[in-house]
């Protein structure tokens, strides 16, 4: 008797412990990859970053970002504007799982202001993407050549961020 009531005991708690791991949701997750910046003269003073963010969780937003290779670094949005193309800075960028955000010349950008010194090309440097949610994401940048096209996605820009 003893045997089948501890026996019904451990059912009742491996039922129970199952259902409760199966209701918790997954953790939310936000990578970078990807993230490239050009080569500048040696007098520039401000450059930009692109990168794409995929997230795996709930919905989120990029609400700062801050790098050692710059005195700034602010998220900034390009788009035609009847007929012109006009860059503003953007308080907060939303991110969701529904498609990766993807920051490229022309669009979403991470502009730095009051470069420490020339970026050069093969030259890495870290950022840190701050999210409502998820928090700080470190993630390294790779400069390219000066006047270089975009990188194909999914190639190794160097390390990839997550959290």
């Amino acid at each position: 008797m003893e045997f089948r009531a501890l026996a019904l005991s451990l059912v009742l708690a491996v039922g129970w412990s199952s259902t409760t791991l199966a209701a918790d949701p997954a953790p939310a997750g936000i990578t970078v990859t990807d993230a490239w910046s050009r080569a500048t003269p040696p007098s520039a003073t401000t450059a930009a970053i692109y990168f794409t963010i995929t997230d795996t969780g709930a919905p989120d937003s990029l609400v700062s970002v801050s790098t050692p290779a710059a005195a700034s670094a602010t998220a900034h949005q390009s788009q035609m504007v009847n007929g012109m193309m006009q860059m503003r800075p953007v308080d907060a960028v939303p991110v969701d799982s529904h498609a990766p955000v993807k920051f490229a010349p022309n669009g979403y950008h991470v502009m730095l202001e009051g470069l420490k010194q020339p970026l050069k090309a093969g030259d890495h440097f870290p950022v840190t993407l701050n999210f409502t949610h998820a928090g700080a994401v470190t993630t390294t940048v790779t400069v390219q050549a000066l006047g270089a096209a975009p990188p194909m996605a999914g190639m190794d820009m160097g390390h990839m961020g997550h959290m």
